[in-house]
C-alpha cells in the first residue's frame, strides 16, 4: 500500500512536470483530473500535491494558481522519472549525415559538433577543445620565417595540430633549427605532452656533451611557443536560441548571461568536474538551476557528456537551455553526439 501511494506522488509529479515543460503554464488539480484518467478525485489529487509541495518537489506562484516544478523537483524527474526512448532511426541518420556530409579536418569536427547540438535541440551547443595535454607527442615541425621568427607545429597521436610563432632575440638559422627538430621527433615521439618537459630536464641533467645546448634550445622552444596550453577554450553555437526562449527577456540577465559565457567561466569548472568524474562510464550530467555555480544560471539546465579518443576522455559536450526542457531528448541527443564525435574523431589517431 505504501508503494502504491509513492507510485501515485510519483506519477503526479511527471505528469505535473511534463505538462509545465510542454505549456509553460502552471498545473491544477483541474488540469491533471480532466486530461488523465487516475481512478483519483480532485480532492486526492489536490492532497498528493499538497504532499509534493511539503516535500518542495512543486511550489506555486499565487496561491489559487496550479503548481510548477522546483529545481528540487526537476532533479527528482530527472534521476528517477525523465522516460526517453531515445532518439528515432530518422533523427540519428540526420545527425550521422553531419558527420559524413564531407571529409572534415579534426578541428572543424569539433568545431561542427556545437552547431548540431544547436540545431537538434534549439539551445546553445556547447563543446570543449580537446585538451592537448592529454594526449602524446607524435612529431614537431619547425619552419624559419626569418633570422629571428619560428613557425612551431606541433602534431600528436591524435591528430591535434597546435600551430605557435616564436620570435628570437638573437639570429637563428636553418642548419641549427633542422637539428632541434630531429632530435625531438626521434627522442619524444608517444610521449605524453604533459611529461615532456620533464624529459627533457632530466636528458639535460644528464648530458654533458654538445647536445645539452639543443635540449636547452628545445626546452626554450616547448615553454615559448605555449603551444601546450592549459586552458580551456570552447566552440559555442546558438546563444541566440536560448536568449529567444521565454524568460530570457531580461536585458540585464541576457547582458550578464553573456558575458559569463563569454569568460568560460561556469563551462570551465562544470566540464572539468565531468570529465574527472567520468572515469569511462560516459554517464550523462545534467546540473539543473541552483546547482549551477552562478546566480545567473539559477534558471537554466546544462547537459554535458563526453567524448574520448583512444579510450581516452580528452574534452566535453552538451546544451545550455532553460530549465523547462524536454529532459529526455536532450539527454539523448548529448549521449548520441557524444558517441558520434568520439566515432569521428578515432579516425584521426596516428
Amino acid at each position: 500500500m505504501r508503494l502504491d501511494v509513492e507510485q501515485r506522488r510519483e506519477k503526479i509529479l511527471r505528469i505535473i512536470i511534463n505538462n509545465y515543460i510542454t505549456s509553460g503554464s502552471p498545473v491544477s488539480s483541474r488540469t491533471i483530473c480532466k486530461k488523465y484518467k487516475m481512478d483519483l478525485c480532485p480532492a486526492s489529487i489536490r492532497n498528493i500535491m499538497a504532499e509534493l509541495e511539503d516535500r518542495e518537489l512543486i511550489t506555486h506562484l499565487h496561491t489559487s494558481a496550479g503548481r510548477i516544478p522546483t529545481d528540487k523537483g526537476y532533479r527528482y524527474y530527472v534521476d528517477r522519472l525523465v522516460q526517453s526512448e531515445g532518439l528515432t532511426p530518422q533523427e540519428q541518420l540526420n545527425i550521422s549525415k553531419k558527420y559524413l556530409a564531407k571529409q572534415l579536418a579534426f578541428e572543424e569536427v569539433v568545431r561542427k559538433t556545437s552547431k548540431v547540438l544547436s540545431d537538434f535541440t534549439n539551445y546553445a551547443g556547447v563543446v570543449s577543445q580537446p585538451e592537448i595535454q592529454k594526449t602524446c607527442f607524435k612529431r614537431i615541425q619547425f619552419t624559419l620565417l626569418n633570422q629571428k621568427k619560428v613557425c612551431v607545429t606541433l602534431i600528436t597521436n591524435t591528430g591535434i595540430t597546435r600551430t605557435s610563432v616564436i620570435d628570437f632575440d638573437l639570429k637563428i638559422d636553418q642548419e641549427k633549427i633542422k637539428k632541434i627538430q630531429n632530435f625531438m621527433n626521434a627522442q619524444l615521439e608517444d610521449i605524453p605532452l604533459l611529461n615532456v618537459k620533464t624529459k627533457l630536464r632530466k636528458m639535460m641533467i644528464q648530458e654533458r656533451n654538445s647536445f645539452f645546448h639543443v635540449l636547452k634550445q628545445s626546452m626554450e622552444m616547448m615553454d615559448s611557443s605555449a603551444i601546450i596550453d592549459e586552458n580551456m577554450h570552447f566552440y559555442m553555437e546558438g546563444l541566440s536560441n536560448f536568449l529567444n526562449l521565454p524568460g530570457f527577456d531580461s536585458s540585464e540577465m541576457v547582458c550578464a548571461l553573456i558575458k559569463l559565457l563569454d569568460e568560460k567561466i561556469v563551462m570551465t569548472s562544470l566540464v572539468r568536474e565531468v570529465m574527472q568524474e567520468d572515469q569511462g562510464n560516459k554517464k550523462i550530467r545534467v546540473f539543473i538551476g541552483k546547482e549551477n555555480p552562478h546566480n545567473f544560471m539559477n534558471n537554466c539546465t546544462i547537459v554535458l557528456g563526453t567524448y574520448e579518443i583512444g579510450n581516452q576522455t580528452i574534452g566535453a559536450l552538451g546544451i545550455v537551455g532553460p530549465k523547462r526542457m524536454d529532459y529526455g531528448k536532450a539527454i539523448a541527443t548529448v549521449e548520441y553526439v557524444s558517441a558520434m564525435l568520439s566515432e569521428a574523431l578515432n579516425k584521426f589517431v596516428i
